[in-house]
């Protein structure tokens, strides 16, 4: 979908996170907050969505997506631990308006356990346009809202009618996500799929949500990364979570844009000044390695002799410096083994790829956060009130504006544990 974004979250009865009023999002997000505080919780209920339409179940298991993308989530762990069996836990994902769709859409979902290790189901789902003025939204499709197996789907009248009018939906499942098979309940029922607004925007929404990416520090392998040569010939553009297509990915990048590689030499030179070229070259017939090379020594170097750090920061050049980006970037603790005086240098990675996408950020660093300092309207902190359940707002000027004055920085202040950046967390 052109220039969509996630515009805000809403959730209620998951996990420790309880958004009842909609978290609002931006098109650049800097997550801080504790330790078990929710912000991987957060990033969970975003994955979810993608997981249920292109998630991919294990090789000899009979589950669907959905039910693959539940399992991944917590199954029936992921209610709320003070809330009794059986219960909902329910989300609500709004997408920003565009050009074809004024007021935006949102996508809920709610889900049924029953029990405690429990099958999770599907209890209702539906896809509108977000209301303007509070006035009654547009439904293009209910699932469940009334008898579970049954739903609506909105279709066109017949010329020379205007408007659209509901037509019933049979068998519909519990166990996938509606959005994903929506293909096929519409083939199965009376009204071609072409007399329903909902086909379009059905395709165009899949098609965004596919592109999303998400990264976690953590899962980065650096050996495999320093090991892998991957094949030539396969078309990767984004790199995968441990890493391991690296060579690939900026083959194919640099092969796709006469730019990038002068680029990425720029944004390696920033890190270490000495460089002189970095490139990826071929290794026997079919395989790809990079190789650095530096001002003054004739042999160049591989990754497997450069730093945990170097290796790290190239990595993030290689996702925030793309000339194709994802439609959504979310990364998880990206300080992790970087050293402090490249903290600027990432933070400015990270905000030239959000003029170009959405990006969200999950950071513990306060040397990464002190670059936000000019962009609080960025930054949200999770905070608690019974150590239990978190809620998530933006960083309140109000409350640091005296300490910025004095000198201060967003990092100083969340090393202190300064209250207008939600304190020390216990």
């Amino acid at each position: 979908m052109e220039n969509t974004t996630v515009s805000a979250l809403k959730t209620v009865n998951y996990k420790n996170l309880s958004f009842e009023q909609p978290l609002r999002l931006d098109n650049l997000e800097v997550f801080i907050g504790p330790n078990g505080s929710g912000k991987s919780n957060l990033i969970a209920i975003l994955e979810f969505l993608k997981n249920c339409i292109v998630g991919t179940p294990d090789e000899g298991q009979s589950v669907s997506q959905f039910e693959n993308a539940v399992a991944l989530l917590g199954g029936s762990r992921l209610l709320d631990k003070s809330i009794n069996f059986p219960a909902r836990a329910c989300f609500e994902y709004h997408f920003s308006p565009t050009s074809e769709f004024e007021k935006g859409l949102a996508l809920g979902l709610s889900l049924f356990i029953k029990a405690k290790n429990s099958t999770v189901s599907i209890a209702m789902e539906h896809l509108s346009d977000l209301a303007i003025n509070n006035l009654q939204p547009f439904f293009f499709y209910k699932y469940h809202d009334r008898q579970i197996g049954e739903g609506v789907v909105s279709v066109f009248n017949e010329a020379p009618e205007r408007g659209s009018h509901f037509e019933p939906v049979e068998n519909v499942p519990t166990d996938s996500l509606g959005l994903a098979i929506l293909h096929n309940l519409l083939e199965s029922s009376k009204n071609p799929p072409e007399r329903t607004p909902i086909y379009k925007v059905r395709r165009r929404l899949i098609d965004y949500i596919k592109r999303w990416q998400f990264y976690n520090a953590n899962y980065m392998n650096l050996e495999e990364i320093r090991s892998s040569e991957p094949k030539i010939g396969q078309t990767d553009v984004f790199l995968s979570p441990s890493g391991h297509n690296l060579a690939l990915v900026i083959d194919n990048l640099i092969q796709s844009n006469i730019d990038f590689e002068e680029n990425l030499n720029a944004a390696m030179k920033s890190i270490i000044p000495m460089t002189r070229r970095f490139r990826p070259v071929r290794t026997g017939l079919m395989s790809l390695n990079l190789e650095w090379h530096f001002d003054g020594m004739t042999d160049c170097f591989y990754l497997n002799e450069m730093s945990d750090g170097t290796v790290r920061m190239l990595c993030w050049a290689s996702i925030l410096l793309s000339p194709l980006l994802p439609t959504l970037l979310v990364i998880d603790e990206p300080e992790l083994g970087i050293h402090v005086s490249w903290m600027p240098i990432l933070a400015e990675w990270i905000q030239r790829a959000s003029e170009r996408t959405q990006v969200i950020v999950c950071t513990h660093s306060p040397d990464l956060l002190d670059n936000f300092t000019d962009s609080l309207e960025n930054v949200l902190c999770f905070s608690t009130t019974d150590n239990t359940h978190f809620s998530v707002a933006a960083v309140s000027e109000a409350k640091v504006a005296d300490k910025l004055q004095e000198g201060w920085k967003l990092g100083d202040l969340y090393r202190v544990g300064d209250p207008g950046v939600g304190g020390w967390p216990w």
